[in-house]
């Protein structure tokens, strides 16, 4: 009899536990992308061709309510072209005297965030994306050892981000 009781208490907590997770209240974002910098990472190698390299890794979040974020390889027609082909854009500073200052004319600040497509009835995306800029001893910015990076990111639907910044990016000699 005490297991009867047992499994009906059982069964019971179950379908109680089931409910209330069914009724939990799901987090409401804007559907414009926001973006918040977490870190970075630096190193220096040589190369094969014995070219000197420095790496900058930075890692950044997003948070994008209705989870439109990142692009097919079809999508190449209107509005993906142009500008919009890419959906990361940033732009560099190189500290010089204590100053930031701007790098105009570079072609290495936009990328690509590939399509992340949510999975259950919340289309809310969070994630962590990691962007890796490389410079070689033939790169006039290689002789600087601190950069900066302010960037932004744009969804399907060209709904663009808060624009955010690195903290200094030091690299050692």
């Amino acid at each position: 009899m005490n297991m009867k009781f047992f499994f009906k208490v059982l069964i019971f907590d179950v379908l109680i536990m089931s409910l209330l997770m069914c009724c939990t209240k799901i987090e409401s974002y804007p559907n414009t992308p926001e973006v918040h910098f977490k870190s970075y990472t630096t190193d220096r190698f040589i190369d094969n061709s014995d070219n000197d390299i420095k790496l900058a890794e930075i890692i950044f979040s997003f948070v994008d309510g209705d989870g439109d974020i990142g692009l097919r390889q079809s999508d190449s027609l209107e509005p993906y072209v142009g500008k919009y082909k890419n959906n990361f854009f940033s732009s560099l500073y190189i500290k010089s005297n204590g100053k930031y200052i701007e790098v105009k004319n570079i072609f290495l600040s936009n990328y690509t965030i590939p399509y992340i497509e949510p999975k259950g009835q919340n289309k809310t995306l969070k994630a962590d994306v990691k962007i890796t800029f490389e410079y070689t001893n033939s790169d006039t910015l290689f002789n600087y050892d601190t950069l900066m990076y302010k960037y932004y990111i744009i969804d399907r639907a060209l709904n663009q981000s808060n624009i955010d910044s690195t903290c200094d990016i030091v690299f050692k000699k």
